[in-house]
């Protein structure tokens, strides 16, 4: 008679989602569908973050049989990412366009802090809407045109959806950890031998 309670009240407690409030920085990993509209494309990857809130972000990204696609780093000063296949080195100031190399979507890589700390976008242009638990449901720029929106969060789990009339990026998280990993120069990203530096 117990057993069932037991399960009820566990299967409960996982679907409480996830807080941020005290957490000070995590690791989170997730697929993402990536769309270009205008190319009428689309692809899956899987997607790592290593984030201290408020100061650095490290996503990795790798095919869903676990090749290098591309790595990130990205702080308050700047902005760094390189692609394994081109063996081209970008770097330049955190803004929206900073990603354009690579992505039809005007992306500014810090807001993967409010995206995954669940924080509304503090910035003039920005309008966000929120839940009944005070998370932020949706978010939109008048000035980009880009609109997150955050739902079926359960747990650590959720679905973010990043739209842009060009193209579109549906992150589904699935674990979280409140720790980042241990892994040696985590937050440094230098160009390797042989590949192109381009500033963006």
């Amino acid at each position: 008679i117990i057993l069932p309670f037991v399960i009820l009240f566990i299967n409960a407690c996982a679907s409480i989602p996830q807080k941020y409030n005290d957490v000070q920085e995590g690791q989170w990993k997730a697929k993402a569908l990536i769309k270009d509209l205008e190319q009428s494309r689309s692809y899956i990857v899987n997607l790592n973050f290593n984030i201290k809130k408020g100061d650095t972000t490290r996503m990795d990204v790798t095919t869903v049989l676990g090749g290098g696609v591309a790595s990130l780093l990205a702080d308050n000063r700047e902005v760094r990412y390189l692609l394994f296949d081109s063996k081209r080195f970008y770097f330049g100031t955190p803004q929206p366009g900073v990603m354009r190399p690579i992505l039809a979507i005007p992306f500014d890589p810090r807001w993967l802090q409010n995206i995954l700390f669940d924080t509304p976008i503090a910035d003039r242009t920005w309008t966000c809407t929120q839940d009944s638990a005070g998370a932020p449901q949706s978010c939109s720029d008048s000035v980009s045109g880009v609109k997150i929106t955050w739902s079926q969060r359960s747990g650590a789990k959720k679905t973010v959806l990043i739209e842009h009339n060009k193209a579109s990026v549906q992150i589904n998280v699935q674990s979280f950890k409140p720790k980042v990993e241990d892994r040696k120069n985590l937050f440094s990203l230098e160009a390797p031998d042989g590949f192109q530096k381009l500033r963006v």
